[in-house]
C-alpha cells in the first residue's frame, strides 16, 4: 500500500464522518464543488497528453489526433442530446473501463483482452454498487436523461453479476501470481468501505468521494509522472498551469448552461451528460498514455 492510498483511506473515512453532519443539500454542494474542481481538472490536460503520446515530429498526425479528440467530445454531446439512452449506456461502460484501468494499471496479465475485461468488470462493480445503494436518486436521473424508468432491483442484479465476474478475474490473477492474496483482500476491504460510504452519503457526495479521492487525484499523479518524470509540488504547479485554460472553458460552459436552462430538476442529469461527453475522449487518451508507459 503506497502513501497516497493510506491517505485516501483516511480521507474516505473522514468524508464518511462528515456525511453525518452535512445535510443532503450541503453534501450535494460540496460534492459538485469537488467534481468541478479536481474532477474536471484531471481531464483538462488531455491535449498535453496527446502531444506526448504522439510523435512530435509529425504535426499532421498530432493535428488529426487532436481533431479526433474534439470530434469525439462533440459526437458524444450530440448523442446525449439525440439518443440519450444509448449515450448513457455508453457513458457507463466507458467510465467503468476508465475507472478500472486507472485502479489496476499496475497489475499486469499478458493477455490484453483479459486485462480489459477485468478493468471493465471492476468499474461496473463500483458504479452499480453506487447505483444500487442510491437507487432512488439514480432512477430519477436516468428518467430525467432518457425518459425511461429503471427498476431498482436491476441495479442489484447487475452489481451481483459484475462483482462475481470481477472476483473470478481477480482470483485468476492471484492463481497466475499476477496479483497477491494481500492485494485481493485489500480490494475486497475497499469494496466494503465504498459500500458503507455509498450507503451513508447522498448520490453526488458518494460519487464525488470515489471520483475525486480514488480516481481523479491518482490520475493526476500518473499524468504528472508521465509528462514531467516525477510527482512533486513543482510538477503539480506546472500541471495546473497547463490545464487551467481547458478547465476554465469547461466549467464556464457548464455554468452558462445552468444559467440558460435554469431548471434544478435537470441540474444533475446535465452534469452527468457533460461528464459523459468528455469521458469518451479522455478515456481514449489515458489508455494511450498507459500503453506508451508500458513500452
Amino acid at each position: 500500500m503506497d502513501n497516497y492510498t493510506k491517505i485516501a483511506i483516511i480521507i474516505t473515512f473522514f468524508s464518511l464522518w462528515l456525511s453525518g453532519y452535512f445535510s443532503s443539500p450541503s453534501q450535494q454542494v460540496v460534492g459538485l464543488f469537488l467534481i468541478f474542481s479536481l474532477g474536471i481538472l484531471h481531464g483538462s490536460n488531455d491535449l498535453k497528453l496527446i502531444s506526448k503520446v504522439t510523435t512530435a515530429s509529425k504535426p499532421i498526425q498530432l493535428t488529426l489526433f487532436i481533431g479526433s479528440y474534439i470530434g469525439t467530445v462533440l459526437i458524444a454531446s450530440l448523442l446525449f442530446y439525440s439518443i440519450p439512452s444509448f449515450a448513457l449506456v455508453a457513458f457507463v461502460i466507458f467510465s467503468a473501463y476508465h475507472f478500472g484501468e486507472q485502479h489496476f494499471n499496475t497489475v499486469s496479465n499478458n493477455t490484453s483482452t483479459f486485462n480489459k475485461s477485468m478493468f471493465l468488470s471492476y468499474g461496473l462493480t463500483i458504479l452499480f454498487l453506487l447505483f444500487n445503494l442510491n437507487s432512488t436518486a439514480t432512477v430519477e436521473i436516468i428518467n430525467s436523461l432518457t425518459g425511461l424508468t429503471f427498476l431498482t432491483v436491476w441495479f442489484q442484479w447487475i452489481f451481483t453479476f459484475t462483482a462475481i465476474i470481477w472476483l473470478l478475474f481477480a482470483l485468476t490473477m492471484v492463481l497466475k501470481k499476477n496479483m497477491t492474496w494481500k492485494r485481493l483482500l485489500f480490494e475486497l476491504f475497499l469494496l466494503l468501505v465504498f459500500a458503507v460510504v455509498f450507503k451513508t452519503a447522498t448520490l453526488i457526495w458518494a460519487f464525488a468521494i470515489y471520483f475525486i479521492f480514488w480516481h481523479s487525484i491518482p490520475s493526476i499523479f500518473e499524468q504528472q509522472s508521465f509528462l514531467y518524470g516525477e510527482v512533486s509540488i513543482k510538477t503539480f504547479i506546472i500541471y495546473i498551469k497547463s490545464s487551467f485554460v481547458i478547465w476554465l472553458i469547461s466549467i464556464t460552459t457548464v455554468g452558462l448552461l445552468f444559467l440558460w436552462i435554469q431548471d434544478e430538476k435537470i441540474l444533475l442529469p446535465l452534469m452527468f451528460a457533460f461528464l459523459g461527453a468528455i469521458t469518451f475522449a479522455h478515456s481514449f487518451t489515458i489508455s494511450k498514455m498507459f500503453m506508451k508507459k508500458a513500452f
